[in-house]
C-alpha cells in the first residue's frame, strides 16, 4: 500500500498555477541578452566552465552551462547569444521557487482552515505576490545566482516539513546531503543549519541528538579549514583526512552508525567545490581568483576581493540593531506593500489560538525567517545608504518568500474569520427573526 502524499492535489494545482503565470511574465520581460552588474562576468563563466565571482558558485555554473548547451541556436543581432539561455534559467527557477512557495502556503493554510478552497487561494496569493516583488522579478530576468538559491533554499523548507510530518527513515539523510550540497549553491544557505536541526527537533528526541551530533562535527571542520587550512596545503589536507576518516569510524560502529553516515553526506555534499581548481587549471577567460593554487583556492572561497564582514554585535550596539531591522521592514514594505505586509502578523501574533497542529510548521517558518532576516542583518551588517541597499536587498530574498508565505496563511485566518463570523450572525439573524414570528 503506498503512502499518500504529502502534497495534496489542491497544493499541487497551486503550485502549478502559480509557475505557470509566473513562467510566462517572466518570459515575457526577460532580458535579450547580457545586462548590467555581474550578468557579463556569470555568462563567460558558465559559457566556458570557468569560475564565477566569489565564491565560485559552482553548482549555478554547471546548470548554467546545461541551459546554454540546451539552447544553442540563440541569436541577438545574428550572433550567438549563450546570455539568453542564462536569462531563461534565471526565470525557470524563479518561477519554481514561487510554485514551491505557493505549495508550502496552500499545505501550512490547510493546517489551519479547513476548507482547501481557502487555503489554495492562500497559496497562490502567496506565490504571486512573492513572483511579482520587485527584487525577485528583476532578478528572475537576467544573468543571476539568486532565483537558483532561492528556489533550493524553499526546497530544503518543503523537505523539512515533509519529514517532520512523516517522520520517514530517509528524510534525515536527503537533508543532510542537501544541506551540504547547499554550500556550493550559495554560503548564505549554511543558516539552513538551525531550521535543519528544528526539524529534528519537532521529528524525535532521537533524530535531533543525531543530526545535533553531525551538524556541530560538521561545523568544526568547516571552523578548522577556515581557520587552520587556508594556512598551507598540507594543514587543509589534513582536515579533510580527519573529518572522513572520524565518520568512517562513527558509521563503523552501531550506536554511532547514524551520526557517521550523516557527516559523511554532508561532507558529500561539498563535493562540486572541486570544481573550481579543476576548472582554473584550464585558465578559462572567465577565472576569478585563480582558483588553481591553493591560496586562490581560498581566495575565491573567502570572497577575498571583498570587503571584509564584521558582524554586529546587538548587545553592545541595541540602537543600531533595532535601526537595521527598520530598515528591512522598509524593504519588506517595497516588496508587499504596508497592508499586505501586515498580513503577515496574524499568523504570528495568533499562534496560541491555532490549531495545534499548525504550530510545528509555523515555528520552523519563523525560525528560518529569524535566520534569514535578523542572522544575515547581524552578519551582514549593511550600510544603509542608496547604493548598498540596492546591492544587499537580494541578500533577503529567502526571507522574502517566507513573509509572503506568511502573508498567504494571515489572510486565509481572517478570511476563514470573517466567514465563521457572518455565517453566525446570520443564524443568529434568523434565530430571532423565528421567535419573533
Amino acid at each position: 500500500m503506498t503512502e499518500p502524499r504529502h502534497f495534496a492535489p489542491i497544493d499541487r494545482t497551486a503550485t502549478g498555477i502559480v509557475f505557470g503565470l509566473a513562467f510566462l511574465v517572466y518570459l515575457a520581460s526577460l532580458a535579450p541578452t547580457v545586462t548590467l552588474e555581474y550578468s557579463g562576468a556569470l555568462v563567460v563563466a558558465a559559457d566556458h566552465l570557468g569560475v564565477a565571482r566569489p565564491p565560485g558558485f559552482p553548482v549555478w555554473t554547471l546548470l548554467a552551462k546545461g541551459f546554454i548547451c540546451l539552447f544553442p541556436g540563440a541569436e541577438y543581432h545574428g550572433h550567438p547569444n549563450p546570455a539568453w539561455a542564462v536569462n531563461l534559467m534565471s526565470a525557470v527557477f524563479g518561477a519554481l521557487a514561487c510554485g514551491l512557495l505557493a505549495g508550502l502556503a496552500c499545505r501550512t493554510a490547510h493546517e489551519i482552515v479547513p476548507h482547501r478552497r481557502e487555503s489554495a487561494v492562500a497559496g497562490i496569493l502567496a506565490g504571486l505576490l512573492f513572483a511579482f516583488s520587485p527584487v525577485l522579478w528583476s532578478q528572475a530576468v537576467v544573468a543571476e545566482t539568486h532565483t537558483l538559491t532561492n528556489f533550493y533554499f524553499l526546497l530544503l523548507i518543503a523537505l523539512s516539513l515533509r519529514w517532520m510530518a512523516r517522520d520517514d527513515a530517509r528524510s534525515p539523510y536527503v537533508l543532510a546531503f542537501l544541506a551540504g550540497l547547499g554550500l556550493c549553491v550559495s554560503p548564505l544557505l549554511i543558516l539552513f543549519l538551525p531550521v535543519l536541526l528544528l526539524a529534528a527537533a519537532f521529528t524525535s528526541f532521537k533524530d535531533f541528538a543525531r543530526m545535533t551530533a553531525a551538524t556541530l562535527t560538521f561545523g568544526g571542520f568547516l571552523l578548522a579549514e577556515f581557520r587552520w587550512g587556508i594556512q598551507r596545503p598540507a594543514y587543509g589536507v589534513s582536515g579533510i583526512a580527519f573529518a572522513l576518516i572520524l565518520a568512517g569510524l562513527l558509521a563503523a560502529f552501531r550506536p554511532s552508525r547514524t551520526v557517521g553516515f550523516l557527516l559523511l553526506l554532508l561532507l558529500a555534499g561539498l563535493i562540486p567545490y572541486v570544481y573550481l581548481p579543476i576548472a582554473s587549471d584550464r585558465n578559462p577567460p572567465m577565472n576569478m581568483g585563480y582558483a588553481r593554487t591553493w591560496e586562490g583556492f581560498w581566495h575565491a572561497i573567502r570572497r577575498g576581493q571583498y570587503e571584509a564582514m564584521v558582524p554586529l554585535d546587538p548587545f553592545a550596539h541595541p540602537g543600531v540593531f533595532l535601526r537595521d531591522g527598520l530598515w528591512y521592514l522598509r524593504l519588506v514594505r517595497a516588496q508587499f506593500t504596508a497592508p499586505l505586509a501586515a498580513l503577515a502578523l496574524v499568523p504570528v501574533l495568533g499562534l496560541p489560538w491555532l490549531n495545534r497542529r499548525a504550530w510545528p510548521p509555523l515555528l520552523l517558518v519563523l525560525v528560518a525567517l529569524a535566520c534569514f532576516a535578523g542572522l544575515v542583518l547581524i552578519g551582514g551588517n549593511p550600510r544603509l545608504d542608496v547604493q548598498n541597499t540596492w546591492v544587499a536587498r537580494v541578500v533577503f530574498l529567502p526571507s522574502f518568500a517566507l513573509v509572503a508565505l506568511l502573508i498567504g496563511v494571515g489572510w486565509a485566518i481572517l478570511w476563514h474569520g470573517i466567514a465563521v463570523w457572518s455565517r453566525r450572525h446570520r443564524s443568529d439573524s434568523a434565530g430571532g427573526h423565528s421567535e419573533e414570528s
